[in-house]
């Protein structure tokens, strides 16, 4: 038989807010002793404070003090024992809490990776900070889930900027588009250099130890760097094989712009700032990876290329240079793999090599500030059992290669970086493991089949067309855009939302480019505005939800047709 909460006014407004909870109270145990803690919240620049336990919700009133300076500020308190959340009903600031709109209780069911994942869509920032009562600073999981949650919002976060920001992206994927007639298509150096070995170069601080052995070995291995690692092993008078860039920002030109390695072959992804192509005369190689979304699909499809994308197992963390370099060198058929410069860790407190980047060095103290999720400070042990300074991403991307290697059982992975190193992933130096490579004509083999694998030049007049549709399609959904403003300003005098406001959303949804250019834009717009579907059960708030949403897609669609990036 459940239980009753007749009378108390907090389990009135738990049924109405979280009615999933106040189910699962009906038939939970009968509730603990509960603490209400005398909870110091360490207030930070960020924008969600989760609070493990609701034991800290004698925190209201600082809490409260702390929202009201920012309405997009939230607090999230997360409890995992169903009686403590019971017992919170009659606790003293329950009400305020349950009534107020920035702050938000979740109850964390095992396995609560999932239910994180949830959460941290409804709050997709980047500066966050997690703190716990002191009760429950001290169980065993509180680390795990902290991590949990730090990893979560830095994917999150990433791809849902991603998302929003597409029209920025959209104007590198246009212009790139039009650069696959000259080009190579570098996937179809599948399987081409079958147990040639292959050095990944990163631009960890350890990348100069490398620098001999590397000038030594250029005939005798693969050399692949991305990013900072092409101008730091420029510089020193090493240029690699292959060059590979993805980076939308305009830091990546930055970046190559004082390369010396003009003539290296670059193997892009369609998402790359279009600048670079400023920075090289050398061939250029397509590569399919899935980077460029349902748009770089759309194209790929219309021009029937329809190689298998590079990387796919490699999983939503990847989300550096040197695991697609790793995911390449692997599809290439190359082996052994090997890392030199991958640190993922702050060794000797630099983030690049010593005199090859400027402004290298870092300040554990202004580390420790940063409330970025992906840049959160962890101490972990390298490969010698030292403790070092490393990040979340760094973290991530270390168990990402480390997952990725497991399920290539026939290729030899090897870590020549004293940095945070890879779970079983042997630990060995360049020149102990390259003693036996035998020289190979490694640039006359490039040279080769980047000749055989030329894109048709004929593309440009099927891409040509396909833009022309594309802008069509953007000029209809910006004039539906117009359309619907005008609508629910005249549907706001009677608070009622018009048969033509639903029917014009849905031929929205329809429009070509919506779907090709701007996919998960209009359901994250959606999911961000009324992430609990709360304003399309009520009329006056769906009119608020389709002024607000329609507000942002006019100032995209301004942009992208005021910049003329479908071109």
């Amino acid at each position: 038989m459940g239980k009753s909460f007749v009378g108390n006014s907090s389990s009135d407004l738990l049924s109405e807010r979280y009615p999933e909870l106040i189910f699962l109270l009906n038939f939970s145990s009968p509730y603990e002793a509960f603490l209400e803690e005398e909870f110091i919240p360490e207030f930070k620049a960020v924008e969600v404070f989760y609070i493990y336990g609701i034991g800290g919700s004698s925190a209201y009133p600082s809490l409260k003090k702390w929202v009201l300076e920012k309405k997009t500020r939230r607090v999230v308190f997360l409890e995992d024992s169903l009686s403590a959340i019971e017992r919170f009903l009659f606790s003293t600031y329950s009400g305020e809490i349950l009534r107020d709109s920035q702050m938000f209780l979740s109850y964390l069911e095992e396995p609560y990776k999932k239910k994180l994942e949830e959460i941290v869509s409804s709050y997709p920032v980047e500066h966050i900070f997690i703190q716990a009562t002191n009760s429950y600073r001290k169980r065993p999981q509180f680390e795990e889930l902290c991590l949990h949650l730090l990893r979560i919002t830095t994917v999150v976060h990433a791809r849902t900027t991603e998302i929003l920001k597409s029209h920025y992206i959209l104007a590198n994927l246009m212009r790139n588009i039009s650069r696959w007639p000259h080009s190579f298509l570098a996937n179809r150096f599948q399987g081409q250099f079958i147990n040639v070995p292959a050095i990944i170069c990163g631009a960890g601080p350890s990348l100069l130890d490398a620098i001999g052995s590397l000038k030594n070995l250029h005939d005798r291995a693969l050399i692949l760097a991305g990013g900072s690692a092409i101008t730091a092993l420029s510089n020193q008078g090493v240029t690699p094989h292959l060059n590979i860039v993805a980076d939308p920002n305009f830091e990546e030109f930055q970046r190559l712009k004082t390369a010396s390695a003009y003539e290296t072959p670059l193997i892009y992804a369609t998402r790359v700032h279009p600048d670079i192509w400023n920075t090289c005369n050398g061939q250029m190689g397509y590569l399919v990876s899935d980077t460029g979304g349902v748009c770089e699909k759309h194209f790929e499809n219309l021009l029937r290329i329809d190689h298998q994308a590079v990387g796919p197992e490699l999983g939503m963390e990847a989300l550096s240079i040197t695991t697609l370099s790793l995911a390449f060198a692997v599809e290439m058929g190359c082996n052994p793999i090997v890392f030199v410069g991958v640190d993922l860790s702050y060794t000797g407190m630099q983030r690049y090599p010593e005199k090859v980047v400027a402004h290298s060095a870092v300040d554990p103290k202004t580390l420790e500030e940063n409330m970025q999720a992906s840049e959160k400070l962890l101490r972990r042990k390298n490969i010698k059992g030292e403790f070092v300074y490393t990040t979340v991403k760094w973290v991530m991307e270390s168990e990402c290669i480390a997952s990725f290697a497991k399920k290539y059982k026939n290729c030899r992975f090897i870590n020549a970086t004293s940095g945070l190193g890879f779970t079983d992933i042997e630990n060995s130096s360049l020149e102990e493991v390259s003693a036996d490579w035998k020289p190979i004509d490694l640039h006359a083999a490039i040279h080769q089949k980047m000749q055989l694998y030329q894109l048709d030049p004929h593309f440009n007049t099927v891409i040509a067309s396909e833009k022309k549709k594309l802008h069509s399609s953007v000029l209809r959904l910006q004039e539906m855009t117009l359309r619907m403003l005008r609508l629910t300003h005249e549907a706001q005098e009677a608070s009622i939302p018009t048969a033509k406001m639903i029917l014009l959303e849905f031929d929205f949804q329809e429009e070509l480019a919506l779907n090709t250019l701007f996919p998960f834009l209009n359901s994250t717009l959606d999911r961000l505005l009324d992430p609990y579907e709360k304003r399309k059960k009520n009329d006056k708030e769906m009119l608020k939800y389709f002024l607000e949403k329609y507000t942002s897609w006019k100032e995209i669609l301004e942009y992208v047709v005021e910049q003329n990036l479908i071109r």
